[in-house]
């Protein structure tokens, strides 16, 4: 079975693409033979490192975003790029990190098995979708579908199809209900119906993904790359496994006047 964990850094901002690495170095930490795809407009970077690299030119970008009318729908596209490379895969966003083995999750993938971050349930500004002839394949949307976050997301090749609806349903979904939303609430829904079934994850990864998480996390992320860029991989590997982005006790005291927590 080919295995495959995935990630898609693109973008101007660094430490998407840094995150993604160290996010991959604790996993090449905690799995040593873990195979990464990593989607990026920045290979040059990744080459280095024992990651299997998939550019994503400024031509494609704008391609996968419908002309740069919904710039998740490059990470969309990517998803099935890779999936297209894997029997099951586990993508993690780039700011998602494995602090253990994840890798006993794909025994959870099935070809009507998947799993997502987790079920955020219904959003306020979906139901204005209903009416309106919005499908998923054969499925017309009401707006009233539950929201599964796409952080996480482990999915068999199978599957590839489900996505492909799901990508071809977002760009009408981001105009009607105007969020950023469209490429998990698609792929959800995908990943739902004709017998096909998601859950929540169970995977030992952690992130950073809230504006206090990110605040102490994301300067972290570039200073580890400034103290270590310049060590053997296998140094970088070994640093990386218990390099700290989560905060401690002192750190949620420092931050207890944020109002984004």
């Amino acid at each position: 079975m080919n295995d495959v964990f995935g990630y898609v850094a693109y973008g101007d901002n660094e430490v998407y693409h840094f995150g993604a690495l160290l996010s991959a170095l604790k996993l090449l930490y905690h799995c040593p033979h873990a195979k990464i795809i990593v989607a990026t407009d920045r290979p040059e970077l990744f080459r280095p490192y024992p990651v299997e690299t998939m550019t994503i030119t400024a031509g494609q970008k704008e391609l996968m975003s419908f002309g740069w009318r919904y710039h998740f729908g490059i990470k969309a596209a990517c998803l099935i790029e890779i999936l297209n490379r894997a029997d099951r895969l586990i993508f993690m966003d780039s700011d998602h990190y494995p602090y253990l083995d994840p890798t006993r999750g794909f025994r959870q993938i099935t070809p009507i098995r998947s799993f997502m971050r987790k079920c955020e349930g219904r959003h306020r500004r979906y139901p204005v979708l209903s009416g309106k002839g919005v499908k998923i394949g054969d499925y017309t949307l009401t707006g009233d579908e539950p929201m599964w976050q796409s952080g996480i997301l482990g999915i068999h090749r199978a599957n590839i199809s489900a996505l492909t609806k799901a990508y071809a349903a977002m760009l009408a979904v981001r105009e009607l209900t105007n969020t950023d939303a469209p490429e998990q609430f698609c792929i959800g829904v995908a990943l739902s119906r004709n017998e096909l079934a998601v859950s929540r994850h169970h995977l030992p990864v952690s992130d950073y993904n809230t504006r206090g998480k990110k605040a102490l996390a994301s300067p972290r992320v570039l200073q580890f790359f400034e103290m270590y860029s310049d060590a053997p991989i296998a140094e970088q590997i070994r640093r990386a496994g218990w390099y700290r982005l989560w905060r401690t006790p002192m750190d949620l005291w420092r931050q207890r006047d944020r109002w984004s927590f």
